[in-house]
């Protein structure tokens, strides 16, 4: 039904539909195993069970990523990040979710136009997928490098986006190009100086990971 009505339903619908998947993925019906469920399954998360559905739905990923690229309203797209990010919080998926097209792109732009939620969303969903270790091709080639640099400036994501940067500068082509970003380095080292505790953590690990793996002109 939440499928049906992301494709052919109204604006506000659409809406409704989103945010129905976003708790979904979020919160997950309560788990009723009894203790003498298999261990195996009492470790099941009842929040991947929910998520899986929603992934093996026929064209609900798809969707989802269309509402986040083309959505009319800030709190559909708003949705669908949370959705992505909640989803992609499972290993299996995150390949699911790199591949599909448009979903990098989309996240790097609300990351750099959305909303303080849209951005915080949008950034974490990033964060996740770049765990998975074919993700950093599209995150140079689909924006989300450049956006993660210039979000930087940003203090409503700074701290969680310069935890992505050290992730993906474990490759030392991307260590090279977010060196050469306008101004990386110098909001790393202001966030260094001026963050919280753990946006300081993350910028010192950013900027060391920088010069690991940057080689001497990044030094």
């Amino acid at each position: 039904m939440l499928v049906e009505q992301l494709s052919a339903g109204s604006q506000e619908v659409k809406v409704v539909a989103t945010r129905e998947l976003r708790l979904m993925a979020k919160i997950g019906k309560e788990n009723s195993c009894s203790r003498e469920c298999p261990d195996y399954i009492l470790n099941i998360s009842i929040h991947d069970e929910n998520k899986r559905k929603i992934m093996e739905e026929n064209g609900c990923l798809e969707l989802i990523v269309y509402v986040l690229r083309y959505g009319l309203t800030t709190e559909a797209r708003e949705n669908a990040a949370a959705t992505l990010f909640s989803l992609s919080a499972v290993h299996d998926f995150k390949k699911m979710i790199v591949d599909e097209h448009g979903v990098v792109a989309a996240l790097a732009d609300l990351l750099m136009q959305g909303s303080p939620r849209g951005k915080k969303d949008a950034v974490m969903a990033l964060f996740n997928l770049l765990t998975h270790p074919e993700s950093w091709s599209q995150m140079l080639n689909m924006g989300a490098v450049s956006a993660l640099a210039g979000a930087l400036r940003d203090e409503i994501v700074a701290e969680e986006v310069a935890g992505a940067l050290t992730l993906l500068m474990r490759h030392h082509i991307l260590a090279q190009t977010i060196a050469s970003e306008d101004t990386a380095i110098t909001n790393l080292v202001g966030l260094m100086k001026r963050g919280t505790p753990k946006a300081k953590e993350n910028a010192i690990a950013a900027l060391q990971e920088m010069c690991r793996r940057g080689g001497l002109n990044v030094i």
